[in-house]
């Protein structure tokens, strides 16, 4: 971690941030506060839409500083009523270096995130990076105009089973690889957590694209077609998604196919709030991860059975006795904190970051999926292809010219 003390903006009060709705401790909060305490950071600004959701993650702060031992503050914005444009007011007031965190509803990214570049602050934005691939080339070269760093909070490339799915592909230990299969599910109580603007995402949209970034950072395929089916309860929106993907390796041209089959209705009584699966079968050998049985079960009066994941952002106490946040959730978080610090400092490049993090440029794939996918729904599970200029920044298509 640089030493240079970055202030950090988050933009958003809601589940991932404090885990509003989700009666859990969030992860951006929590990894931010610990990072303060530990002096990786200096100030901590956070805008909402409402006081009343600066007040509440002002209670969550007040909980997890005397659980953590710490004495953390943050700014809080707007300070009364209601304001949709609070968060311009603290990119003017947020001190100098600074980075900013968007945790908002997709169909708000690329506006906010518009701004975020456009007051020269370092943005992370919390999958997907926009719902259209047109959206996501407008930041790409916004943010290189700027030259500024953006990055795509896609944690699952932090979690060590899948980094050892990575280096048995990267050894040809499974040979050329044929298919994917995903399982991905979320209880029903989740999907009522984005009652406000479920017409402006769906469940591929927001859980699916977890695993088509995986599926690109695992291999280094790039997407060359996708179709959906999908069903519909009572409720509006889709209750589950099925998803076939077609791949393309860039350098034998083989191709493969994932598919990923996404839900926000499981029981509300399940044993973990995520059920999730991946299979890769290859020429050679297969590779299967069970991401919700992790081996550890807690069983209790008050909570039932749970499947507790001790990898992804949970709090307990260390090796060395004292309390924190741990897991891939924050360290992705922390990872984004260091790179920035690193620009500032120079002792990282803007070049070198690509093609190693998920940066705006790398999450193309990803973004040019969701609307095959979403355009595929609307059109009864047509195959829909991926232009493959798509999949490139229009800078580079210009500069090549």
């Amino acid at each position: 971690m640089s030493e240079t003390k970055l202030s950090v903006l988050v933009i958003g009060a809601g589940m991932y941030v404090g885990g509003r709705g989700a009666g859990t401790d969030g992860t951006v909060l929590p990894a931010l506060m610990q990072a303060q305490h530990q002096g990786l950071i200096g100030e901590i600004h956070v805008a909402a839409t409402r006081a009343s959701s600066i007040n509440e993650l002002n209670v969550k702060m007040g909980e997890l500083n005397g659980r953590l031992g710490t004495q953390v503050e943050f700014h809080g914005y707007p300070a009364t009523g209601e304001d949709t444009a609070a968060y311009r007011q603290a990119l003017e007031q947020i001190p100098r270096p600074a980075c900013a965190i968007v945790v908002v509803p997709d169909h708000l990214h690329h506006a906010i995130t518009t701004d975020v570049i456009r007051a020269g602050v370092h943005p992370l934005v919390v999958k997907p990076l926009t719902p259209t691939v047109s959206e996501a080339q407008d930041l790409i070269e916004l943010a290189s105009e700027h030259e500024l760093y953006g990055a795509v909070e896609f944690h699952k490339r932090f979690d060590e089973t899948n980094l050892l799915l990575r280096q048995a592909i990267s050894d040809d230990r499974l040979g050329k690889i044929c298919y994917a299969t995903v399982e991905y599910s979320q209880r029903r109580m989740m999907r009522g957590v984005f009652d406000s603007w479920v017409d402006s995402t769906n469940i591929f949209q927001y859980l699916g694209v977890h695993y088509v970034d995986l599926v690109h950072f695992l291999t280094g395929a790039m997407p060359l077609r996708a179709l959906a089916t999908g069903q519909q309860g009572t409720e509006p929106g889709w209750d589950a998604i099925q998803a076939l993907i077609e791949w393309e390796e860039p350098q034998t041209e083989r191709k493969f196919v994932s598919t990923i089959v996404s839900n926000w209705i499981d029981p509300d009584n399940t044993s973990a709030m995520s059920d999730q699966k991946i299979t890769v079968v290859g020429t050679k050998g297969r590779y299967q991860i069970d991401q919700k049985q992790r081996g550890a079960q807690l069983v209790t009066q008050a909570g039932g059975i749970e499947e507790v994941n001790p990898y992804f952002s949970q709090i307990y106490l260390g090796a060395d006795g004292s309390l924190g946040i741990h897991g891939y959730g924050p360290r992705s978080i922390l990872q984004f904190l260091s790179d920035v610090g690193d620009l500032i400092d120079g002792t990282t490049q803007l070049e070198d970051l690509m093609g190693s993090r998920p940066s705006f440029q790398d999450c193309l794939p990803s973004t040019a999926v969701i609307e095959a996918v979403n355009q595929s729904l609307l059109e009864d599970g047509n195959w829909v292809a991926i232009n493959k200029t798509d999949l490139s920044p229009r800078q580079a298509r210009r500069s090549s010219k």
